[in-house]
């Protein structure tokens, strides 16, 4: 029996290496784990996505640095009325005279401040997350940024309405907090925009993938 030419080895079909019974590599750019599922998207980080996570570093940092400043430079009697009256009204609940409205206020400054900071740890967490390509990242972000948009509104309607007034810290202490204020939700409604443009979303997502968990 004659040949009509060289041996070849057969095509390879459906993505599957020759010589092997596994599953065909897969061509959309995601890796798959041991079981099957997608792990991840592959590729460099898009532009996008990587703007979003530099804005939330800003934010974040806006965002700390001025609570923080706020907590350490606020007095009791900066507070609206309606805030000095709730103070005064736990202290009398409490019916404790070890405890007073300045003590309870510097304990709730303490407390803001650590709060402060774990918010912030997370935020940052969260933003790496997001430019690992997490789809779940992007969601609790989304809801981190509604929280600093409205306060940064907030603060534009007490600025021009004039609610916000400077008080014993002083008016340059407090133009600085409310800069660091709007500065931190520009940044995060930024974000929120950059984080949702059709190629952030196609990287978070896997290309209509699961991500990752």
């Amino acid at each position: 029996m004659t040949s009509n030419g060289p041996w070849r080895p057969p095509e390879r079909t459906n993505g599957q290496t020759e010589g092997t019974n596994g599953p065909p590599d897969r061509t959309d750019g995601m890796s798959e784990r041991a079981d099957g599922r997608p792990e991840g998207p592959a590729g460099p980080v898009p532009d996008d996505v990587h703007s979003a996570w530099g804005l939330w570093l800003a934010a974040t940092g806006f965002a700390l640095i001025g609570m923080l400043l706020n907590a350490a430079t606020s007095r009791f009697g900066d507070l609206p009325v309606a805030t000095r009256d709730a103070f005064r009204d736990a202290v009398e609940t409490a019916g404790s005279t070890d405890i007073s409205v300045e003590v309870l206020f510097g304990m709730a400054r303490i407390v803001g401040a650590v709060l402060a900071v774990l918010v912030s740890v997370v935020t940052v967490w969260l933003a790496y997350r997001l430019r690992a390509g997490k789809g779940w990242a992007r969601t609790m972000l989304d809801i981190v940024a509604i929280f600093l948009v409205v306060d940064a509104v907030s603060v534009v309607i007490g600025v021009f309405g004039g609610v916000a007034v400077a008080g014993e810290r002083g008016e340059v202490v407090t133009f600085i907090v409310i800069s660091l204020q709007i500065l931190a939700g520009l940044c995060a409604a930024t974000a929120v925009w950059r984080q949702h443009t059709a190629e952030a979303m196609k990287f978070t997502t896997g290309g209509g993938a699961r991500a990752g968990e």
